[in-house]
């Protein structure tokens, strides 16, 4: 949390040396924001995600049975991994999907993603018109006790390590530009999984999830970070972000971003029910309309 204070007080002061205003910073991603549902659908940004790097993940519905295991639940929106599920069997999914179809968010299934190691992407992008990204670190999510992990600061079997001097600056540059093939993001934060460095680099990766709303620079959880490189980087992040939330371009109608995602998940539970579709046993990565 503390560190957390830091970076939003360092923000805030980069903000007013350079004459950026602050709470402009919910405006960074707005393109990328349902107006529909009120936050920044996960649903949504995959459809963004080339066909490539894109892991098969629908509203789940009791309809679907997966064609293999682990999946996982999770909801439409959320972040630090909170409320998503490991299924391992169709006894764990039927299960789970009793107790969720109580909540009031939509929950989402998605296939496991391939690959031996789990990468945090983070980004600041300062001016999208200029090809390059101001910060890029690449941080390995390193968990040797589960093979298919959730991983999160909560969970205890995992451990962030800053690898972004493993690459060299064009290949920093070379990852930066498959996330602007995904979107033009003032800041992001992009879980992949692929078999080594060289994989990612070449491209050969799943996108398991983009997070626009708050995304932590995973990279200053790395335990071997010295209290001065943490402040460091955060000081240069905060100003390339201050430098960010500059170039935004006035709108008449902001979108009240904050408020909306605050208010997420207080609403009534969800319907039960799921509209059918065409097939009557859809696969996920099918898109269909919950009622």
């Amino acid at each position: 949390m503390h560190i957390t204070i830091i970076m939003v007080v360092t923000y805030i002061v980069c903000c007013a040396r350079i004459g950026a205003a602050p709470w402009r910073y919910w405006q960074l991603n707005a393109r990328y924001f349902s107006r529909e549902h009120g936050i920044f659908s996960k649903l949504s940004l995959d459809e963004l995600i080339p066909e490539r790097w894109r892991l098969p993940q629908s509203i789940d519905s009791d309809a679907i049975i997966p064609s293999s295991y682990p999946v996982f639940l999770k909801p439409e929106w959320g972040q630090n991994a909170h409320g998503i599920h490991r299924v391992d069997n169709a006894g764990q999914l039927q299960q789970l999907r009793t107790v969720l179809r109580f909540e009031p968010q939509r929950y989402l299934i998605q296939e496991a993603a391939p690959g031996k190691r789990e990468y945090e992407i983070f980004s600041i992008d300062a001016d999208r018109g200029d090809g390059r990204h101001d910060v890029i670190t690449i941080t390995e999510a390193a968990n040797d006790q589960e093979q298919f992990p959730i991983n999160s600061k909560n969970n205890r079997h995992t451990r962030y390590v800053d690898i972004s001097e493993q690459f060299s600056a064009a290949e920093k540059d070379t990852v930066a530009d498959y996330l602007s093939q995904i979107g033009e993001f003032g800041i992001s934060r992009m879980s992949v999984r692929a078999n080594s460095n060289e994989e990612l680099v070449a491209g050969n990766f799943h996108v398991i999830e983009i997070n626009l709303f708050l995304p932590m620079p995973i990279n200053l959880l790395d335990k071997g970070y010295s209290w001065s490189q943490r402040w460091t980087f955060i000081r240069s992040a905060m100003m390339s972000l201050a430098q960010a939330t500059r170039s935004i371009k006035p709108v008449r109608r902001p979108q009240p971003i904050f408020a909306r995602m605050m208010l997420y998940g207080r609403g009534k539970p969800r319907a039960t029910q799921v509209a059918a579709t065409s097939k009557s046993t859809p696969e996920i990565g099918e898109h269909y309309i919950q009622p």
